[in-house]
């Protein structure tokens, strides 16, 4: 079969999206890769969004609507991929813009890497007050491997999934893990597959303060620790190790850089802590070490970076950290990471 004949499944979730709605269906609608279906589910929307999905309808068949009561996101994730008849399942969400030729790079990538069942790509971040920049996610599963420790290793509406892979291990997305989702749903697969990310913008992401996910971070209550927690708890089962509960609150924050900032981090307990990692990877070789010690030595200088904005002088103290030096080693060789 020609790469271009291969049926892809693109689902989209809608919920009061109408203010940037019609440059989401165009920027798929516009794809150089045209064989497609293009599954959207009105999420019970109050505003004007199903009169638009309707009007993109009249003018391209390939669109499939499904419009009911407000279930959540989870629910129509899980809806439209039951309903898709595609090879490939890609995500998209109602505010962002996928370039042009996302699908059909795509595509190519993996029918030429038969070995990966999940690629999401570099994206461009944009929006109101935010100021333009490029996301870089790592590209080798191994690395993306390690970024599971502390977060999701893929920009959820970048990336294209292998149905089979889906269908073959019962994954779905789970509400249980309402607003991390993508992150649990990565922590499983990651046991079956291999992951990518495509060295190249496909995709603009827009930075919007009152999405899911950002709301969901600034919840003054427990709930996204809780969620977050049972996710990276049991990846860290994988290498045998328990946390204390002060453990497992140093591993939340250090799973984002906004986090990191705000917190007065003990650099004293980071350094064993991160050291812990690195030492119960030696043993079970869950990880590859090298790239485990870079990536965790790179996230004890960022969190040592902002302490000393803040004027946390303890960081002196450390000079002598291993982690500090096997930092200045590693970045050296970060190309090949």
């Amino acid at each position: 079969m020609k790469k271009d004949n291969i049926l892809v499944s693109v689902i989209l979730s809608v919920y009061n999206a109408e203010k940037y709605l019609a440059q989401a269906i165009e920027s798929i609608l516009n794809q150089t890769y045209s064989n497609f279906e293009f599954i959207i589910i009105n999420d019970g929307s109050t505003d004007h969004s199903l009169e638009l999905i309707k009007k993109y309808m009249k003018q391209d068949k390939r669109i499939i609507l499904i419009t009911r009561e407000n279930k959540g996101l989870v629910y129509s994730l899980n809806e439209g991929i039951s309903l898709s008849k595609g090879k490939y399942i890609i995500r998209m969400d109602a505010d962002d813009i996928s370039l042009e030729d996302r699908f059909k790079k795509q595509v190519e990538f993996m029918e030429n890497n038969s070995q990966i069942g999940i690629c999401g790509s570099f994206i461009e971040i944009f929006g109101k007050n935010k100021t333009t920049n490029i996301w870089k996610l790592p590209i080798h599963h191994e690395a993306l491997k390690i970024k599971l420790l502390f977060g999701v290793p893929f920009a959820h509406p970048s990336v294209i999934i292998r149905k089979d892979i889906l269908n073959k291990y019962h994954l779905k997305y789970e509400e249980e893990y309402k607003t991390a989702e993508d992150y649990k749903l990565w922590s499983k697969l990651v046991d079956y597959t291999q992951f990518s990310n495509i060295n190249e913008v496909l995709l603009k992401y827009r930075y919007i303060e009152t999405s899911i996910s950002r709301t969901a971070d600034k919840d003054k209550s427990d709930k996204r620790y809780i969620v977050l927690k049972n996710i990276f708890t049991k990846i860290l089962y994988k290498l045998n190790i328990k946390n204390t509960e002060d453990e497992n609150r140093l591993h939340f924050i250090l799973g984002l850089n906004e986090r990191i900032i705000k917190e007065d981090i003990d650099l004293n307990f980071l350094n064993q802590y991160l050291n812990k990692i690195i030492d119960a990877n030696k043993s079970v070789k869950y990880f590859d070490q090298s790239l485990l010690e870079y990536f965790l030595s790179k996230k004890f200088v960022v969190v040592a970076y902002y302490q000393f904005k803040k004027r946390n002088y303890q960081v002196i103290n450390l000079i002598t950290s291993k982690l500090l030096y096997k930092y200045c080693f590693y970045i050296i060789k970060r190309d090949s990471y």
